[in-house]
C-alpha cells in the first residue's frame, strides 16, 4: 500500500518568510501474506489434487455405467437373436404338422399346439425387440450423436475377459481414497494457516519525508497484539475439519477394502462358472443344441411327443441366455474389479481384451 501527504504549514516560526510544504511518501508491505504462504500453497496444492482424483473417480464409475449397459444391449441383441430363431424353428414344426394333418398321419391337436407356441414366442421376439430398442438408446446417452432406432448394434462374441497381468502387477491407489488423502492434508494446511492468523496486520513501512527542503527516510512497521481474540474460534473449527476429513480418509479405506474383497469373490466365482461352460462339441451351447434337434428327429420319427420338442426347445432358448447372461456378468466383473484395484478401465482396456472382437 502506497501512501502519500501533503502539508502546508503557515509562517508561525521566526524568520520564516512564507508558508512551507511537507510532503511525506511511504509504503506499506503486508507481511501476513508471507508467512501465511506455505499453508495456503499446501492446501491449494491438495485441493487440486483432490480435485482430479475426484474426476479419475467420476471416470471410472462412467466406465462401468457405459460397460453395464453395453452388455445390456449385448444379452438383448443375443435375446432377440435367440427368439428369432426359435420363431423360424417352431414354423419349421407347423409346416411338418400341416402337412401331417393333411395326410392324416397325425391328429389336428398337434398342429394346433405348435401354432400357439410359435405365436407365443412371436410375442417373446416383440418383448425382446423392444427391451433391445430401449437398451440402445441408453447406450446412445454414453456413444453420443444421432442414431436410428435399431442401428447402434455391439460385437457379441463368448470369449471370458480376463485382467491384465500388467495392471495387476502396478496396482494403485484407489482415487476415492487419494481425494480423501488430499483433503485431508488440506485441512491439516488449514489449521496450520488458522494457528499463524494469531498475528494479523503484521507489516513493514518504508518512505521518505521531506521537510523545508529537507529529506529524511522513514521506516517502521506493525505488530498488533492480540489479547481478546487470539483467533481460538477457527483454530477449534479447522481442527475439526481435520478430524472429519481423517475419518472420512478412514471410511474411504475400509469402503475400497470391502469392495475389492467382493469385487474379487464375484469375478472369482463367475470366472470358474464360464470356464465349465466349455466350447466346442462338448460345450454348454452345443449340448442344448443337440437336444433340441435330437428331440425334433425323435418326433418326426414318432418317438416322443410335442411337449417334449418344446420343451427342448425352451430349453435351448434358455440355455442360450443363461450363458450370455453368465458371461456379459463376468466381464462386467472383471471390469469392476479393475476399478477396485484402482485401475484406470479406459487405458487398460486394450491390454484385457486381447484377442477378442469387442
Amino acid at each position: 500500500m502506497v501512501s502519500f501527504e501533503s502539508q502546508q504549514m503557515s509562517d508561525q516560526a521566526p524568520g520564516m518568510t512564507s508558508s512551507q510544504r511537507e510532503t511525506m511518501t511511504t509504503a506499506m508491505l503486508p507481511l501476513e501474506p508471507l508467512y501465511q504462504r506455505g499453508p495456503r500453497i499446501k492446501r491449494a496444492q491438495a485441493l487440486i489434487r483432490a480435485g482430479e482424483a475426484d474426476v479419475l473417480t467420476q471416470r471410472q464409475q462412467l466406465a462401468v455405467d457405459a460397460a453395464g449397459v453395453f452388455y445390456q444391449v449385448a444379452l438383448a441383441q443375443v435375446n432377440v437373436a435367440a427368439t428369432r430363431s426359435l420363431a423360424q424353428w417352431f414354423d419349421t414344426v407347423v409346416t411338418y404338422n400341416s402337412v401331417r394333418v393333411r395326410e392324416g398321419v397325425t391328429a389336428e391337436a398337434d398342429l394346433i399346439r405348435s401354432e400357439l407356441e410359435r405365436d407365443h414366442v412371436l410375442n417373446d421376439l416383440a418383448m425382446a425387440e423392444s427391451d433391445l430398442a430401449r437398451a440402445q438408446a441408453d447406450l446412445q446417452t454414453f456413444v453420443g450423436g444421432r442414431s436410428h432406432a435399431g442401428v447402434l448394434q455391439v460385437d457379441v462374441d463368448s470369449l471370458p475377459m480376463n485382467k491384465s497381468r500388467t495392471a495387476l502387477a502396478d496396482r494403485v491407489t484407489r482415487p476415492e481414497v487419494e481425494a480423501a488423502r488430499e483433503r485431508m492434508v488440506a485441512s491439516e494446511a488449514a489449521t496450520a494457516g488458522e494457528r499463524r492468523m494469531l498475528l494479523r496486520e503484521l507489516g513493514a513501512m518504508v518512505g521518505t519525508k521531506n521537510t523545508a527542503g529537507t529529506s529524511s527516510l522513514i521506516a517502521g512497521f506493525t505488530l498488533p497484539f492480540p489479547l481478546l481474540d487470539q483467533n481460538r474460534g477457527s483454530i477449534t473449527a479447522a481442527r475439526a475439519e481435520r478430524e472429519v476429513a481423517q475419518s472420512e480418509l478412514e471410511q474411504e479405506k475400509r469402503n475400497a477394502d470391502a469392495d475389492l474383497i467382493g469385487a474379487e469373490s464375484a469375478a472369482r466365482i463367475l470366472s470358474q462358472r464360464v470356464a465349465t461352460f466349455g466350447s466346442g462339441k462338448a460345450g454348454y451351447l452345443a449340448r442344448a443344441e443337440d437336444a433340441r434337434r435330437i428331440a425334433l428327429g425323435a418326433y418326426r420319427e414318432g418317438g416322443t411327443s410335442l411337449l417334449q420338442v418344446i420343451d427342448a426347445a425352451r430349453a435351448w432358448k434358455e440355455a442360450r441366455s443363461s450363458y450370455f447372461e453368465t458371461l456379459f456378468a463376468q466381464h462386467l466383473a472383471a471390469i469392476r474389479l479393475m476399478v477396485a484395484e484402482g485401475i484406470d478401465v479406459l487405458d487398460a482396456w486394450p491390454e484385457v481384451r486381447s484377442g477378442a472382437s469387442q
